[in-house]
């Protein structure tokens, strides 16, 4: 869909694709591949594989694989030198970055220069695209949106024109939940397409990409599982089903989905002979396995994951330093996850002495977090402290270098998630020290920075923000309101054994005991092959013998606890 090539949708392990620098025309000639789908749009052209490579080119458009689908435009422009809407393509996969704008301008100009004699609704198709190419997704959102409209108004049935729309319109949301401006209309758009065009693997993508962060993610289920079938060989396709699987709790789903991802990569790597740094779904993929394996207690698993992140990018030479801080990044918010500060803390990784600074602030806000977290659990209050100005002190700096540019970190989204990171420890030494009014200042503080981060920035390396205030309203004797955040949590992911372990201790807290087996029971079903030495569930199995007045092999490893078994459970 256009939202993820015009606006860096995902964050990026390496800085750039392969055949970024190669012109258009001697970009590698790619196989016609099956398994991407089945989008077709009538073109000019009387060459059988010019129409073949353009529809390849359309479809992975529509899926989001950028790099591919200006390989299928610029075949489909060699095979039929005439093909206007080839061009056309070509200036839409280019994206809305300045570094390509030059080729996005002359691949769109020569476009409108071969359209003279093709159809109107092919005019219509390149007209709207010159708002992007000459103007940017921003400037040129106005028009693009009209010349599409009036396009849809005069060829009601053309999927492909309502489906472009819908992609460029998809906004996503705003901190406070509600939906950018164009998010309602795309929904909209796709309702339908869904009603009228129930088999279109594009379809069902941007409706997967347009749900994936609502509060309904559950409403694009279906559309998820569709994609496997629909799409089975394009990645970043089968990338958005994982996403969404995860996100809706279907964690064991969502791995065998990401695996599938990571094998798909690796032989496309294989089959183009390219290296690690072209993958375009692995490395966030394997970033999505460590957090699912963490979500299902999975300890040991989630390592191996991270290990392999690692070492792909270790491979790669020469070595990126974004990719090494993103790949450190996995590994340590694992350590944390679980709680094992001192693992967490033991980065070693040395960047280059070229390191940017936007990297070199990332890597070190990790250390000071992670060794700040080790001294706020061992008691060490006053280093705690030191911690939390030092990490207060490296924000600032970074917010005032200039903004990043193409798929590179940019220095302001690194000093975004190094502040969340400051205010998160320093809320959680005030409550340690007693002082819970202003830990909750600071906590709130990180909750609003932790939903301001952008999308295509790093990901947040502290623990939720929620989380920490809940634990800390708990200490305050302020069970109730612990117990809207956690609750809340327990929403969100309702796949991850954490949100429900902190929703059965804040239960356990407020006394109420049977609600508190119920959460432990839900949180032993999420952690069902989890690694069965985690003090969580020893924690989780011991209140249930104890309190839950289940037995203990019930509470064994691998069971799952039936409900009937809480009933007569006492508070």
């Amino acid at each position: 869909m256009l939202a993820r090539h015009l606006r860096a949708e995902d964050p990026s392990i390496f800085p750039s694709t392969p055949w970024d620098d190669v012109p258009d025309l001697e970009l590698p000639t790619p196989p016609l591949r099956e398994g991407l789908g089945r989008a077709h749009l009538k073109v000019s052209t009387r060459v059988p594989l010019a129409q073949s490579y353009f529809d390849q080119g359309l479809r992975l458009l529509h899926l989001g694989w950028g790099a591919e689908a200006r390989r299928a435009f610029a075949e489909a422009a060699r095979q039929d030198p005439q093909l206007a809407m080839a061009y056309w393509g070509l200036a839409l996969t280019r994206g809305a970055g300045a570094r390509f704008a030059t080729d996005r301008a002359e691949a769109i100009h020569k476009a409108l220069t071969l359209s003279e004699g093709v159809t109107d609704a092919e005019q219509r198709y390149i007209v709207a695209a010159t708002f992007l190419a000459d103007k940017g997704p921003a400037n040129g959102r106005h028009g693009f949106v009209r010349e599409m409209e009036a396009l849809i108004d005069c060829f009601p049935e053309d999927a492909e024109a309502r489906l472009l729309l819908a992609g460029f319109l998809a906004d996503g949301y705003e901190s406070d939940g509600r939906p950018g401006a164009g998010q309602p209309y795309a929904q909209a758009l796709l309702r339908e397409l869904l009603r009228t065009h129930p088999h279109h693997e594009g379809v069902h993508y941007a409706w997967v990409q347009v749900m994936v962060e609502s509060a309904r993610p559950e409403a694009a289920l279906e559309s998820a599982r569709r994609l496997r079938l629909l799409a089975p060989r394009a990645v970043t396709a089968l990338l958005g089903s994982g996403r969404l699987l995860l996100r809706t709790g279907h964690t064991r789903e969502a791995r065998e989905v990401l695996e599938a991802v990571v094998a798909a990569d690796d032989a496309w790597l294989s089959q183009e002979s390219l290296p690690e740094s072209a993958a375009p779904a692995a490395g966030l993929a394997l970033r999505l396995l460590v957090q699912a394996c963490a979500d299902a207690g999975r300890y040991g698993e989630a390592q191996a994951w991270a290990r392999r992140l690692r070492q792909r990018v270790e491979s790669v030479t020469p070595h990126f330093g974004q990719a090494l801080v993103f790949a450190a990044g996995a590994v340590s918010s694992l350590h944390l996850r679980f709680g094992f500060w001192r693992a967490a803390s033991d980065l070693h990784v040395e960047l280059e002495p070229e390191a940017r600074v936007a990297e070199q602030g990332l890597l070190t806000g990790m250390e000071l977090y992670a060794r700040g977290l080790r001294a706020l659990e061992g008691g060490k209050l006053a280093e705690a402290g030191r911690v939390c100005d030092e990490l207060d002190a490296l924000h600032p700096p970074l917010a005032d270098e200039r903004k990043g540019d193409s798929r590179k970190l940019c220095p302001r989204d690194v000093a975004r998630v190094v502040e969340l990171a400051a205010c998160e420890l320093r809320g959680a030494l005030e409550a340690r020290q007693g002082e819970f009014a202003r830990a909750e200042a600071s906590l709130i503080k990180a909750m609003r920075l932790e939903r301001r981060l952008r999308a295509p920035g790093p990901s947040a390396f502290s623990r939720p923000a929620r989380e920490t205030l809940a634990r800390s309203r708990v200490r305050a004797g302020r069970e109730d309101k612990a117990l809207e955040l956690a609750e809340a949590l327990v929403k969100e992911r309702p796949g991850s054994g954490h949100a429900w372990f902190l929703l059965a201790e804040v239960h356990v807290a407020r006394g109420a005991f049977s609600e508190a087996a119920s959460a432990f029971a839900s949180f032993l079903a999420c952690w069902r092959d989890a690694d069965s030495q985690l003090p969580e569930v020893r924690r989780a199995r011991a209140f249930l013998v104890g309190r839950g007045g289940v037995s203990v092999e019930a509470a064994l490893p691998g069971n799952v606890i039936p409900l009937r078994a809480l009933e007569n459970v006492s508070c």
